[in-house]
């Protein structure tokens, strides 16, 4: 009787382990992939209070975009069948395990409201986040479903009814096919032979039709020199140099662009840096940037 019950345990536990890696293959030297960072960083009991905290957070209504912005084509749900487009977000939301005092105008939970916002108010199609942890993950709102292992704090959301397939992942980023458009989230470092690895790895994902986005840490002539096969889009729409890195502690200082979008074989209809806070003081130390694409 204990060994079949052992037994039904293996069972069940090996079936969840396939259900969270389900279609999600993991590439090379990266398959060993951490701990969530949270709990692996967080105090007794701090998991359990984000948790918490996540789901006692209230909602408040959207604000308005002021960024600015290359004029936006028509969204897939809105669009015509003989021209469809995809609208997708990327963006860094700084949310491992930092900023927990809620007296702080950079509270974790303060900003991530504050995405819910801007989400809502964008409505883009793919989500591609970078430093996204759980609970964070909570305020990602309902139409939007998560996509390959849930392990990882660079995931990609699409919204639901978008067909999704052949999703992959490695440390430093993941990759999956929506409605036939190769889609790469991208949080790589400042470290040349890092970047190198990164650049490589990208370009092995690449299949004609493709985006590539994310924090890059590192300016656009580094990836050009590691020998990214793909043009900026900032680049090809004639679009001025514009830092992406909103600093919390020097905020006069100033990075660059080290987020970035990339395409191939595809037309960028518009891209914008938001700016806008969506009424939070800053909703993270990266600013969004949302393309939309013909495809």
């Amino acid at each position: 009787m204990i060994k079949d019950m052992l037994t039904v345990c293996v069972s069940v536990l090996a079936l969840v382990a396939c259900g969270m890696l389900a279609g999600c293959r993991v590439v090379g030297e990266d398959r060993a992939m951490p701990l969530l960072a949270a709990e692996r960083a967080a105090g007794p009991g701090e998991t359990a209070a984000l948790t918490k905290a996540a789901a006692d957070s209230g909602h408040a209504s959207a604000a308005p975009d002021s960024s600015a912005a290359v004029a936006p084509a028509a969204n897939p749900s809105q669009g015509s069948v003989a021209s469809p487009t995809l609208r997708i977000l990327s963006f860094n939301v700084r949310t491992w395990t930092r900023d927990r005092d809620a007296d702080s105008d950079v509270f974790w939970r303060t900003r991530m409201a504050a995405m819910e916002r801007m989400i809502e108010a964008l409505d883009p199609d793919v989500l591609c986040f970078q430093e996204m942890l759980f609970p964070a993950t909570r305020y990602v709102p309902d139409g939007y479903r998560r996509v390959g292992a849930v392990n990882i704090s660079h995931p990609i959301f699409v919204r639901k009814g978008l067909q999704v397939r052949d999703t992959e992942l490695a440390m430093r980023w993941q990759a999956c096919t929506v409605e036939g458009v190769r889609i790469i989230n991208v949080h790589s470092s400042w470290d040349r032979e890092i970047t190198q690895r990164t650049v490589e790895q990208v370009n092995a994902q690449l299949t004609g039709r493709d985006v590539a986005c994310g924090d890059w840490n590192v300016g656009l002539a580094s990836l050009q020199n590691a020998g990214l096969q793909m043009e900026s889009v900032r680049v090809m729409l004639g679009l001025p140099e514009e830092d992406t890195f909103a600093n919390f502690k020097r905020p006069t200082e100033s990075h660059g662009p080290i987020d970035h979008f990339f395409v191939r074989g595809l037309a960028p209809l518009s891209y914008r840096l938001v700016t806008d806070t969506y009424g939070c003081t800053k909703m993270s130390d990266h600013y969004p940037l949302l393309l939309e694409i013909r495809y």
